[in-house]
């Protein structure tokens, strides 16, 4: 998992936590100015040197900008954001009580098409190597079905294999932020554990067809793959979700149909 999953915030990052909280969750709105540096210093308990660390913070994720001689101003976060902002919104919702399952569908959703255009390009510039460390890592993850952490951390280096075997650095850049969002987000990797055997079974799918060497077979036929198996994702998570809030138990894996 991520260091910052772990590791004791310090006072400037509590302080960006909550005021990036208020922020996205709509108590501070798009176009209103932030209370001043005082004000902020008193009402969080830190001192005037940490809020303008915390602020510098938020200038830099595209929340707030200052405006010389008024203070900081709210941003749109939808026009000014980065997909980071992501795993902050997911863990502000896990601490209001809710499994972020829409987050988690639109990040699968992101996930999905930038896969389908990844495997496309390497299956024209994947070495025959690249593509052997491709099978065997699938190897790998076959042995992990029952150690949740661990397949996560080898999924995620499944993934890396793939973006490698693209030859283009935008790409594995991108893969970076993803990542990151995915290992910082709590509940994220609950993604990973839910559909273990299934997503092994499309990565058997998936790697046959890289091998085909076709691009234009593969943009077709990917998503036919992974659409289903995010459907199955989300529809096990909100499984979960109603018995960690006192619902009815689940279904075993086995036994829910994709929607």
């Amino acid at each position: 998992m991520a260091k910052s999953n772990t590791s004791k915030p310090n006072a400037a990052e509590s302080a960006a936590h909550e005021l990036r909280r208020r922020i996205l969750m709509g108590d501070a709105e798009p176009g209103s100015l932030l209370p001043g540096e005082r004000e902020l210093a008193e009402n969080l308990g830190v001192s005037r040197v940490t809020i303008r660390s915390a602020l510098a913070t938020l200038q830099s994720e595209g929340l707030v900008e200052k405006v010389h001689g008024a203070g900081n101003r709210v941003l749109d976060f939808r026009e000014h954001g980065g997909v980071d902002l992501i795993a902050h919104l997911a863990r502000y919702a896990i601490e209001g009580g809710e499994m972020p399952l829409r987050l988690l569908g639109d990040l699968l959703e992101f996930r999905r098409l930038v896969a389908t255009q990844v495997m496309a390009v390497a299956a024209e510039r994947g070495t025959p190597s690249e593509l052997r460390a491709l099978r065997d890592q699938r190897e790998v993850l076959g042995e992990l079905l029952d150690d949740g952490e661990a397949f996560m951390r080898e999924d995620l280096h499944f993934a890396r294999i793939l973006v490698r075997a693209t030859h283009n650095l935008a790409l594995e850049l991108l893969y970076n932020t993803v990542q990151r969002i995915i290992t910082g987000s709590p509940g994220f990797e609950a993604a990973f554990l839910v559909n273990a055997r299934d997503t092994i079974a499309t990565y058997d799918a998936l790697l046959d067809l890289l091998e085909t060497r076709d691009p234009a077979r593969i943009r077709k036929a990917a998503a036919r793959f992974l659409e289903p198996l995010d459907r199955k994702t989300l529809d096990r998570l909100g499984a979960l979700s109603r018995v960690m809030a006192g619902g009815s138990a689940p279904a075993p894996a086995d036994a829910v149909e994709e929607s």
